[in-house]
Protein backbone atom coordinates (compact mmCIF):
# COMPACT_ATOMS: atom_id res chain seq x y z
CA UNK A 1 0.00 0.00 0.00
CA UNK A 2 1.28 3.14 -0.83
CA UNK A 3 2.55 5.93 1.02
CA UNK A 4 1.01 9.80 1.19
CA UNK A 5 3.70 10.81 -0.39
CA UNK A 6 4.15 8.72 -2.86
CA UNK A 7 0.56 9.65 -4.28
CA UNK A 8 1.23 13.46 -4.26
CA UNK A 9 2.86 13.96 -7.68
CA UNK A 10 0.05 11.79 -9.49
CA UNK A 11 -2.51 13.66 -7.75
CA UNK A 12 -0.54 17.02 -8.47
CA UNK A 13 -0.43 15.83 -12.19
CA UNK A 14 -4.18 15.44 -12.87
CA UNK A 15 -4.66 18.91 -10.86
CA UNK A 16 -2.79 20.93 -13.10
CA UNK A 17 -5.08 19.88 -16.11
CA UNK A 18 -8.02 21.96 -14.61
CA UNK A 19 -5.86 24.60 -12.17
CA UNK A 20 -3.65 27.05 -12.45
CA UNK A 21 -0.16 26.81 -11.45
CA UNK A 22 -0.14 28.74 -8.40
CA UNK A 23 -3.29 26.52 -6.86
CA UNK A 24 -1.48 23.60 -7.48
CA UNK A 25 1.41 24.74 -5.44
CA UNK A 26 -1.07 25.73 -2.50
CA UNK A 27 -2.35 22.51 -2.55
CA UNK A 28 1.08 20.97 -2.79
CA UNK A 29 2.07 22.98 0.38
CA UNK A 30 -1.40 22.14 2.30
CA UNK A 31 -0.48 18.63 1.49
CA UNK A 32 2.76 19.00 2.76
CA UNK A 33 2.00 20.20 6.03
CA UNK A 34 -0.43 17.37 6.47
CA UNK A 35 2.06 14.57 5.84
CA UNK A 36 4.08 15.64 8.35
CA UNK A 37 1.18 15.98 10.87
CA UNK A 38 0.57 12.14 9.52
CA UNK A 39 4.33 11.26 10.32
CA UNK A 40 4.05 13.18 13.48
CA UNK A 41 1.39 10.11 14.39
CA UNK A 42 3.36 7.34 13.10
CA UNK A 43 1.13 7.42 9.71
CA UNK A 44 2.57 6.09 7.40
CA UNK A 45 0.20 4.45 4.45
CA UNK A 46 -2.67 6.09 2.63
CA UNK A 47 -4.77 2.85 3.52
CA UNK A 48 -4.16 3.68 7.31
CA UNK A 49 -5.91 7.00 7.18
CA UNK A 50 -8.97 7.26 9.94
CA UNK A 51 -11.52 9.85 10.55
CA UNK A 52 -9.95 9.95 14.01
CA UNK A 53 -6.59 11.07 12.26
CA UNK A 54 -8.79 14.19 10.59
CA UNK A 55 -10.74 15.13 13.70
CA UNK A 56 -7.04 15.39 15.28
CA UNK A 57 -5.73 17.40 12.69
CA UNK A 58 -8.55 19.70 13.01
CA UNK A 59 -8.14 20.18 16.46
CA UNK A 60 -4.11 20.68 16.07
CA UNK A 61 -5.10 23.58 13.21
CA UNK A 62 -7.19 25.23 16.00
CA UNK A 63 -4.47 25.06 18.45
CA UNK A 64 -1.04 25.19 17.07
CA UNK A 65 0.35 28.91 15.64
CA UNK A 66 1.41 29.72 12.45
CA UNK A 67 4.48 30.87 11.04
CA UNK A 68 3.97 34.54 12.54
CA UNK A 69 3.05 32.93 15.71
CA UNK A 70 -0.51 33.74 15.88
CA UNK A 71 -3.54 31.18 15.73
CA UNK A 72 -4.29 30.68 11.76
CA UNK A 73 -7.77 32.18 10.20
CA UNK A 74 -10.96 30.28 10.13
CA UNK A 75 -10.67 30.90 6.23
CA UNK A 76 -7.07 29.59 6.04
CA UNK A 77 -8.18 26.04 8.19
CA UNK A 78 -11.26 25.62 5.95
CA UNK A 79 -8.68 25.24 2.94
CA UNK A 80 -5.97 23.20 4.94
CA UNK A 81 -9.34 20.36 6.20
CA UNK A 82 -10.08 20.55 2.25
CA UNK A 83 -7.69 19.67 0.52
CA UNK A 84 -6.26 16.62 2.59
CA UNK A 85 -10.37 15.63 2.22
CA UNK A 86 -10.36 15.94 -1.81
CA UNK A 87 -6.50 14.19 -2.01
CA UNK A 88 -8.30 11.42 0.35
CA UNK A 89 -11.20 11.35 -2.48
CA UNK A 90 -9.27 10.80 -5.02
CA UNK A 91 -7.05 7.96 -3.54
CA UNK A 92 -10.14 6.56 -2.91
CA UNK A 93 -11.23 6.80 -6.88
CA UNK A 94 -8.03 5.65 -7.98
CA UNK A 95 -8.38 2.41 -5.91
CA UNK A 96 -5.80 3.26 -2.93
CA UNK A 97 -7.71 3.09 -0.57
CA UNK A 98 -11.33 1.08 0.14
CA UNK A 99 -13.00 3.27 2.44
CA UNK A 100 -13.80 7.20 1.35
CA UNK A 101 -12.72 9.66 3.55
CA UNK A 102 -13.99 12.64 1.27
CA UNK A 103 -16.91 13.21 3.48
CA UNK A 104 -15.11 13.13 6.91
CA UNK A 105 -15.29 15.76 9.55
CA UNK A 106 -14.36 18.97 7.99
CA UNK A 107 -16.13 21.90 9.81
CA UNK A 108 -17.31 25.02 7.92
CA UNK A 109 -15.95 27.96 8.28
CA UNK A 110 -18.09 30.96 9.24
CA UNK A 111 -19.06 33.29 5.58
CA UNK A 112 -17.18 36.60 6.44
CA UNK A 113 -18.87 39.66 6.16
CA UNK A 114 -19.73 40.72 2.75
CA UNK A 115 -17.77 44.01 1.60
CA UNK A 116 -20.05 46.38 0.15
CA UNK A 117 -19.11 47.28 -3.34
CA UNK A 118 -16.89 50.86 -3.74
CA UNK A 119 -18.47 53.34 -5.10
CA UNK A 120 -17.10 54.61 -8.49
CA UNK A 121 -16.20 57.69 -6.78
CA UNK A 122 -13.73 55.70 -4.33
CA UNK A 123 -12.27 53.82 -6.88
CA UNK A 124 -11.12 57.04 -8.78
CA UNK A 125 -9.81 58.41 -6.01
CA UNK A 126 -7.61 54.53 -5.36
CA UNK A 127 -6.86 54.52 -8.81
CA UNK A 128 -5.44 58.06 -8.26
CA UNK A 129 -3.11 57.21 -5.07
CA UNK A 130 0.20 56.27 -6.61
CA UNK A 131 2.84 58.95 -7.64
CA UNK A 132 2.86 59.35 -11.45
CA UNK A 133 6.56 61.36 -10.82
CA UNK A 134 8.12 57.63 -10.68
CA UNK A 135 8.46 55.15 -13.11
CA UNK A 136 7.12 52.58 -9.73
CA UNK A 137 4.55 54.68 -9.50
CA UNK A 138 3.51 55.08 -13.07
CA UNK A 139 3.42 50.96 -13.16
CA UNK A 140 1.22 50.73 -10.01
CA UNK A 141 -1.01 53.23 -11.68
CA UNK A 142 -1.37 51.18 -14.53
CA UNK A 143 -1.80 48.18 -12.87
CA UNK A 144 -4.45 49.36 -10.48
CA UNK A 145 -6.28 50.83 -13.73
CA UNK A 146 -6.00 47.23 -15.36
CA UNK A 147 -7.14 45.34 -12.26
CA UNK A 148 -10.60 48.11 -12.56
CA UNK A 149 -11.33 48.31 -15.93
CA UNK A 150 -10.80 44.92 -16.86
CA UNK A 151 -11.87 42.98 -13.76
CA UNK A 152 -8.60 40.51 -13.69
CA UNK A 153 -7.78 38.13 -11.35
CA UNK A 154 -4.33 38.54 -9.61
CA UNK A 155 -3.01 35.37 -11.41
CA UNK A 156 -4.10 36.69 -14.49
CA UNK A 157 -2.28 40.03 -14.18
CA UNK A 158 0.34 38.23 -12.85
CA UNK A 159 0.90 36.28 -15.82
CA UNK A 160 0.89 38.96 -18.86
CA UNK A 161 3.23 39.70 -21.33
CA UNK A 162 4.50 42.28 -23.59
CA UNK A 163 3.50 39.95 -26.49
CA UNK A 164 -0.01 39.72 -24.97
CA UNK A 165 -1.32 42.90 -26.24
CA UNK A 166 -2.03 43.97 -30.06
CA UNK A 167 -2.13 47.82 -30.21
CA UNK A 168 -3.17 47.39 -33.87
CA UNK A 169 -6.77 45.16 -32.78
CA UNK A 170 -6.48 47.01 -29.06
CA UNK A 171 -6.86 43.45 -27.72
CA UNK A 172 -5.40 42.01 -24.50
CA UNK A 173 -4.60 38.11 -24.41
CA UNK A 174 -5.19 36.99 -21.29
CA UNK A 175 -4.70 33.48 -19.62
CA UNK A 176 -7.97 32.80 -17.16
CA UNK A 177 -8.19 29.56 -15.29
CA UNK A 178 -7.72 26.47 -16.70
CA UNK A 179 -5.75 28.08 -18.76
CA UNK A 180 -8.58 29.30 -20.90
CA UNK A 181 -7.49 32.08 -23.03
CA UNK A 182 -9.72 35.34 -23.82
CA UNK A 183 -9.33 38.92 -25.30
CA UNK A 184 -10.08 41.55 -23.65
CA UNK A 185 -10.64 44.70 -25.38
CA UNK A 186 -8.45 47.84 -24.82
CA UNK A 187 -9.61 51.49 -24.95
CA UNK A 188 -7.57 54.34 -26.73
CA UNK A 189 -6.81 55.62 -23.53
CA UNK A 190 -5.68 52.10 -22.51
CA UNK A 191 -3.98 51.77 -25.20
CA UNK A 192 -1.96 54.87 -24.90
CA UNK A 193 -1.14 54.17 -21.26
CA UNK A 194 0.25 51.12 -21.85
CA UNK A 195 1.97 52.67 -25.11
CA UNK A 196 3.61 54.86 -22.64
CA UNK A 197 4.42 52.75 -19.93
CA UNK A 198 6.14 50.11 -22.55
CA UNK A 199 7.94 52.98 -24.14
CA UNK A 200 8.83 55.36 -21.13
CA UNK A 201 8.13 53.83 -17.73
CA UNK A 202 9.23 49.84 -18.25
CA UNK A 203 12.31 50.82 -19.29
CA UNK A 204 13.56 52.90 -16.06
CA UNK A 205 12.55 50.00 -14.18
CA UNK A 206 15.60 48.01 -15.66
CA UNK A 207 13.98 44.82 -16.06
CA UNK A 208 16.09 42.25 -17.70
CA UNK A 209 16.63 42.25 -21.54
CA UNK A 210 15.15 38.37 -21.61
CA UNK A 211 12.44 39.27 -19.40
CA UNK A 212 9.16 39.36 -21.33
CA UNK A 213 6.98 40.09 -18.61
CA UNK A 214 4.07 43.43 -18.83
CA UNK A 215 4.95 44.21 -14.58
CA UNK A 216 8.11 43.95 -13.76
CA UNK A 217 9.76 44.88 -10.33
CA UNK A 218 12.42 47.83 -10.27
CA UNK A 219 14.71 45.43 -7.79
CA UNK A 220 15.21 42.49 -9.05
CA UNK A 221 14.08 43.14 -13.46
CA UNK A 222 11.87 40.41 -13.21
CA UNK A 223 8.42 39.43 -13.13
CA UNK A 224 6.67 40.88 -9.83
CA UNK A 225 4.95 38.17 -7.54
CA UNK A 226 1.30 37.76 -6.92
CA UNK A 227 2.41 38.81 -3.41
CA UNK A 228 4.19 41.96 -5.11
CA UNK A 229 0.61 42.66 -6.58
CA UNK A 230 -1.60 42.17 -3.41
CA UNK A 231 1.11 44.65 -1.19
CA UNK A 232 0.40 47.35 -4.10
CA UNK A 233 -3.39 47.42 -3.96
CA UNK A 234 -3.01 46.93 -0.25
CA UNK A 235 -0.64 49.92 -0.17
CA UNK A 236 -2.72 52.31 -2.19
CA UNK A 237 -5.97 51.14 -0.27
CA UNK A 238 -4.26 52.75 3.04
CA UNK A 239 -2.87 55.48 1.28
CA UNK A 240 -6.74 56.35 0.07
CA UNK A 241 -8.43 54.88 3.85
CA UNK A 242 -9.63 51.95 1.92
CA UNK A 243 -8.18 48.96 4.43
CA UNK A 244 -8.07 45.50 3.13
CA UNK A 245 -8.50 46.19 -0.57
CA UNK A 246 -7.90 42.96 -2.45
CA UNK A 247 -7.50 42.74 -6.50
CA UNK A 248 -10.63 40.67 -6.07
CA UNK A 249 -12.30 43.31 -4.82
CA UNK A 250 -11.71 45.54 -8.17
CA UNK A 251 -12.80 42.63 -9.91
CA UNK A 252 -16.17 42.84 -7.90
CA UNK A 253 -16.47 46.60 -8.36
CA UNK A 254 -15.80 46.07 -12.10
CA UNK A 255 -18.49 43.68 -12.65
CA UNK A 256 -20.86 45.16 -10.49
CA UNK A 257 -20.19 49.01 -12.08
CA UNK A 258 -20.96 47.80 -15.33
CA UNK A 259 -24.11 45.86 -14.18
CA UNK A 260 -25.62 49.27 -13.03
CA UNK A 261 -24.73 50.90 -15.95
CA UNK A 262 -26.70 48.18 -18.23
CA UNK A 263 -24.59 45.54 -19.31
CA UNK A 264 -26.22 42.40 -19.75
CA UNK A 265 -25.53 39.59 -17.62
CA UNK A 266 -24.13 37.02 -20.17
CA UNK A 267 -21.84 39.97 -21.63
CA UNK A 268 -20.61 40.28 -17.88
CA UNK A 269 -19.59 36.31 -17.56
CA UNK A 270 -17.79 36.33 -20.78
CA UNK A 271 -15.93 39.79 -20.04
CA UNK A 272 -14.66 38.41 -16.22
CA UNK A 273 -13.61 34.90 -18.06
CA UNK A 274 -16.51 32.49 -15.62
CA UNK A 275 -17.45 29.21 -17.14
CA UNK A 276 -21.11 29.75 -16.16
CA UNK A 277 -23.23 32.39 -15.16
CA UNK A 278 -23.31 30.93 -11.81
CA UNK A 279 -19.98 32.90 -10.57
CA UNK A 280 -21.30 36.02 -12.17
CA UNK A 281 -24.94 35.56 -10.28
CA UNK A 282 -23.62 37.02 -7.23
CA UNK A 283 -23.19 40.46 -8.50
CA UNK A 284 -27.19 40.77 -9.41
CA UNK A 285 -27.35 40.77 -5.61
CA UNK A 286 -29.23 44.57 -4.85
CA UNK A 287 -27.24 47.18 -2.76
CA UNK A 288 -29.29 48.99 0.07
CA UNK A 289 -28.20 52.28 -1.77
CA UNK A 290 -29.71 50.58 -4.94
CA UNK A 291 -32.67 49.39 -3.25
CA UNK A 292 -33.26 53.47 -1.84
CA UNK A 293 -32.45 55.17 -5.57
CA UNK A 294 -35.39 52.65 -7.20
CA UNK A 295 -37.59 53.16 -4.30
CA UNK A 296 -37.44 56.80 -4.41
CA UNK A 297 -38.04 56.47 -8.41
CA UNK A 298 -40.85 53.99 -8.07
CA UNK A 299 -42.98 53.80 -5.46
CA UNK A 300 -45.95 55.88 -5.25
CA UNK A 301 -45.32 57.13 -2.05
CA UNK A 302 -41.75 57.43 -1.97
CA UNK A 303 -42.52 61.44 -2.34
CA UNK A 304 -45.11 61.82 0.21
CA UNK A 305 -44.63 63.82 3.17
CA UNK A 306 -45.27 61.03 5.16
CA UNK A 307 -42.71 58.59 3.42
CA UNK A 308 -39.41 57.82 4.96
CA UNK A 309 -36.71 59.52 2.76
Amino acid sequence: MPSPRELLEPFLLELRLSLASSTVGAYRYQLDQFFEFLDSRGVRQVGCITPEDLAAYRYHLDTVPGKRGQLVSERYKELALQVPTTFLKWACCAGHTLVDLGNGPVPKAPQPTERPVLSVRQILKFLEAPDPNSPSGRRDRLILDIFYTLGLRRQESLQLNLGDISFGKQTLRVMGKGRKERLMPLSDRLCKLLASYIKDTRPNLRPFPDEDALWVSSYSGRRLTSESLLKIVLKYGEKVGLEGMHPHLLRHCCATHMLEAGACLVRIQQFLGHASTKSTDLYTRVSPEEMKREFRRCHPRAFHPGACR
